[in-house]
């Protein structure tokens, strides 16, 4: 790469170029004062980098005698030769090739002609170049030998970024590059290290290595490009170092990688088209790094020309090799700005005293409210420390949002890397944003390069498995259902995003239907949508009732919470304009009647097909039983109350011995009723540890006091146990002792033989007994046995005859035949017996 001596004439150059000088001391990039990150960091207006890691070069050697190998470098090395006018020129690639010392792009001419030099006049060369727009630099490398005057000239022509050589291979490091690498500092440019690559000598990692630990590592001052590197023709033979392109693309990866793992970003790639697609088959594999393009037009205006595969974009051209600056002339693809962000490695700032994060743009800083935005705006880079004078440089801005534009007018929202495109100003208001300055974040145009463009944005978005949203005022309302979709006539396509994009945005009324059940996302409840309102429904309600089953949606909370409230929903209801109250239950919807089991519910009103969705069951009546989905406790329903049943076995003995049916209902509507005593076990004898007193338990009724074990003996009630006092004491006491005759509902029976007998109305005077009544759950127990006939036996073997309200023994087997016509007679205790009085022998 032939560069002229330029420091006599550079002021004339440039007035010539631009018209006017930049004569003011360093400002813009030199104000940056960007802190280390660490905690323990301070400000600091003007550092000084100081890289500890380049090296001098190896002392002077004299050339190699032999030729050089064809394809391998030499083995000595040669540092830059001592300058004769304050700079020099570089020499020829032969030259270069024996010091192992090349400038970037120094293989270029020799390998695509249309890019060498026109001129050998310097002043024709430097005014024949203009300079393409965007911020202007350069490139030097150890040739350059440059001081901080050379430095203060560079900056007063307009240069504001310097690519410094390094290394090259893993044995040579430019003499120069402390000295380039700090004055280009202090003049207030941004400056990189450069690496030219020999990838036939080492692996890529290797040579990162070498370059990291001799100046690419770079510092934190805050105006550090990512290291470069420089990979382009072999200088000492084959075009790609005898590596195909799959080894090239491997050899450069491995490079960018180490370097990436050292430092935390990715190395920009200097390179010409032609070579990559040569070299590496077009690879499109490094689209991801800053790409540092070579092209020298006839013509400025033609521009940087085809980019290599997976490049849109460059980052920063090589226009010519010769021009205003020292080394070849760079232009940075975007605004000051931008230039600050890629030497900062972000858009994204702060201070190490405050917590406040900034987007920085050319338009001014605007504060991030959330870590959520923070993430979407991940494209942008890592959060910046720097210094408060830096910050207070920028105006500051509204609250950044999700919308963005571009400096073509082109507005956006973006998220997780991507920018979808908004056609109207209509759907910008939609995401709370507005078509003027204050409705939006601008961003220049490499900012917005950073986002992937994706497809245009609807008013519908939802994120991968989560709900769907439609935009309005810049609120999210939540939609529940494709049928509330299509009743609220919202027709177009949806966008797909992450599950933050929308966070920020408060809940509006959702897009809902009436009459259905909706859960809660996140939870076991929902809301039952009737007349507009939004019932709530708890967690155990919903699983009892079924209607988690019966869920044609789910809801946020946010949502739920902007509709207005109704009252909860425990099962309870009824249609509008109906008087019947249904409960729904595990198995339906049960009629449940105002007063049975002491129910005074308070219904809430559903659409009848909102009812419908449950099956018609029967309605719930004394003696049924109900249970919550919450607790292993059967009631049993009683006219007043419901009466808590002790046992499983007591349950039976409530239902007859027959396996019970049992309606799960809401936790809710169980609270709502009152409460009766334990219901214990039907027909059981029991007693307390407190009291000799033994009982019959008469149902769920009362309890029937008794003399004499015979009475309930002879009706089958023989199974004894005890109880608590307080389970004891919620029966009341019957005022009549039990004894052998006992009433179901009318009829009258008599015990005896362990059954019960049925008495005729013709027989009930034969049987002077007092009826003790039975409920009509201990009579669906007992057994009932042969009607009662006039005939009794007692255990002695004398049978007697019924007549007159007296017992009449009888004589013989043959008078009793007689007498009884075969009718059978009742096997009785003496007890029984003794209960009637004795008549004349028959």
């Amino acid at each position: 790469m032939p560069t002229l001596t330029r420091l006599g004439i550079a002021g004339a150059g440039s007035l010539l170029l631009i018209g006017s000088l930049l004569t003011s001391a360093p400002s813009a990039l030199a104000e940056t004062g960007v802190v280390d990150p660490s905690p323990s960091a301070t400000s600091s207006t003007s550092p000084v980098p100081a890289p500890t890691t380049a090296a001098p070069s190896p002392a002077p050697q004299q050339p190699a005698a032999s030729p050089i190998p064809s394809g391998q470098p030499p083995v000595v090395t040669q540092p830059a030769p001592s300058p004769t006018d304050g700079l020099t020129e570089d020499p020829t690639l032969t030259e270069q090739n024996r010091a192992r010392n090349h400038s970037m792009g120094s293989t270029i001419a020799a390998n695509e002609p249309a890019a060498a030099p026109k001129s050998s006049s310097r002043l024709f060369s430097m005014m024949a170049v203009s300079q393409p727009p965007g911020v202007q630099g350069l490139d030097v490398s150890g040739w350059q030998q440059m001081n901080a005057s050379t430095w203060a000239q560079v900056w007063a022509n307009g240069g504001r970024f310097a690519y410094v050589k390094a290394t090259e291979a893993t044995d040579y490091v430019s003499s120069q590059f402390t000295e380039q690498y700090n004055d280009s500092y202090n003049a207030g440019l941004a400056h990189g290290a450069y690496h030219f690559a020999t990838p036939n000598t080492s692996s890529g990692a290797a040579q990162a290595t070498w370059f990291l630990n001799h100046g690419g590592q770079g510092t934190s001052d805050g105006r550090t490009m990512p290291p470069l590197l420089d990979i382009e023709y072999n200088p000492y033979g084959a075009t790609c170092y005898g590596l195909s392109a799959a080894a090239m693309v491997s050899w450069i990866r491995d490079f960018s990688n180490t370097v990436q793992a050292r430092t935390g970003r990715l190395p920009a790639i200097y390179s010409t088209t032609n070579w990559w697609i040569q070299c590496t088959g077009n690879s499109s594999a490094f689209s991801a790094n800053p790409l540092f393009i070579a092209r020298y037009p006839d013509n400025i205006s033609s521009g940087a020309g085809t980019l290599p595969a997976g490049w849109s974009s460059y980052t920063i051209w090589q226009y010519a090799n010769s021009g205003i600056f020292p080394g070849d002339q760079d232009v940075f693809n975007g605004s000051m700005t931008d230039l600050q962000t890629y030497a900062l490695g972000s858009s994204l700032a702060r201070t190490v005293n405050n917590p406040t994060v900034y987007l920085i743009s050319d338009s001014g800083k605007y504060p991030i409210s959330s870590e959520v935005l923070l993430g979407a705006l991940s494209p942008l880079g890592q959060v910046a420390y720097v210094s408060q004078g830096y910050l207070d440089s920028f105006s500051t801005g509204q609250v950044a949002g999700r919308i963005i534009r571009g400096p073509d007018g082109a507005i956006y929202f973006y998220d997780a890397g991507i920018k979808l495109p908004i056609a109207t100003c209509d759907l910008v208001e939609a995401y709370g944003g507005a078509c003027n300055p204050a409705g939006y974040v601008q961003l220049s145009a490499g900012q917005v390069a950073r986002f992937s463009t994706g497809p245009a944005l609807t008013s519908l978005m939802n994120s991968r498995g989560g709900p769907l949203y439609y935009m309005q005022g810049g609120q999210r309302h939540e939609v529940l259902d494709a049928a509330s979709q299509t009743a609220a006539g919202i027709s177009v396509p949806y966008n797909t995003l992450s599950a933050t994009a929308l966070v920020t945005y408060p809940f509006g009324t959702p897009i809902v239907r009436d009459g259905v059940y909706a859960t809660q996302a996140g939870t076991g409840g929902g809301v039952v949508l009737s007349g507009g309102k939004a019932m709530p429904v708890d967690p155990d309600t919903a699983a009892a009732t079924g209607l988690t089953a019966m869920a044609v949606g789910s809801l946020q909370a946010g949502s739920i919470a902007a509709l207005p409230a109704g009252s909860a929903f425990s099962g309870v209801m009824q249609t509008s304009g109906g008087t019947t109250i249904s409960v729904a239950a595990s198995d339906g919807a049960h009629p449940w009647a105002a007063g049975v089991g002491g129910a005074a519910f308070r219904p809430v009103t559903v659409p009848s097909a909102f009812l419908s969705s449950w099956p018609s069951k029967p309605a719930v009546q004394v003696g049924s039983a109900v249970k919550s989905n919450t607790s292993a406790t059967v009631y049993l329903v009683m006219q007043n109350d419901i009466r808590p049943i002790a046992s499983w076995d007591a349950f039976l003995a409530l239902n007859g011995g027959a396996a019970p049916a049992i309606s799960v209902v809401s936790p809710a509507v169980i609270a709502a009723l009152p409460k009766g005593p334990v219901a214990l076990t039907s027909g059981t004898l029991v007693r307390n540890e407190t009291s000799a007193t033994v009982y019959l338990v008469n149902g769920v009724t009362n309890k029937i006091p008794f003399g004499s074990f015979d009475p309930p003996n002879a009706a089958g009630f023989t199974q004894f146990t005890y109880t608590t006092d307080d389970r004891l004491a919620g029966y009341p006491t019957s005022g009549t002792l039990l004894n052998y005759g006992v009433l179901c509902g009318t009829q009258k029976y008599v015990s005896a033989g362990g059954s019960i007998h049925a008495v005729g109305t013709s027989l009930a005077a034969q049987y002077p007994f007092t009826y003790v009544q039975l409920d009509s759950f201990l009579c669906r127990l007992v057994t009932k046995g042969i009607d009662a006939t006039p005939f009794i036996r007692t255990p002695d073997g004398t049978i007697y005859y019924l007549d007159g309200g007296k017992k009449h023994a009888i004589s013989s087997m043959a008078r009793f035949n007689e007498l009884s016509a075969g009718q059978p007679f009742l096997n009785v205790t003496p007890g029984f017996a003794s209960g009637i009085p004795s008549g004349a022998a028959t």
